[in-house]
């Protein structure tokens, strides 16, 4: 089985922030058989636009940014200068789960810090939905 953790939960599907506002900050996965699919729009610390994800792959105006995998199987988002915003980082548990935690800082729109996510899990300050 595969999962988030979110929250300090384990969840096979999530959405954080706002996904119904055009100009603010979501982040949305799902599992899909074993593979996790992520979408989101992220915003700086001043609420202007980063980058957007489509099912783990850049929109076209996100151009000024990277999406590679590592070595590790690790997806990361990276600017112009090599600064790492979005790491999406797969892991296994002591229980043989598959779990993906999702390492970044994520601001809404009006700058507050909206999720914070390390290799301990992603840390929810805005609206979220499990499932």
């Amino acid at each position: 089985m595969h999962y988030f953790n979110i929250a300090t939960n384990l969840c096979s599907r999530f959405t954080i922030g706002y996904p119904s506002e055009p100009d603010n900050f979501f982040l949305s996965g799902e599992t899909r058989g074993d593979r996790p699919f992520l979408s989101c729009r992220v915003l700086d610390k001043n609420g202007n636009f980063l980058y957007a994800l489509k099912d783990n792959n850049l929109t076209p105006e996100s151009s000024r940014y990277r999406l590679t995998l590592t070595q590790k199987g690790w997806h990361r988002i990276t600017d112009n200068f090599g600064n790492e915003l979005l790491v999406i980082e797969p892991v296994t548990d002591n229980k043989a789960n598959n779990i993906t935690n999702i390492r970044g800082e994520f601001y809404d729109k009006a700058g507050r810090l909206a999720a914070k996510g390390d290799e301990h899990g992603l840390i929810v300050n805005c609206p979220l939905i499990m499932g």
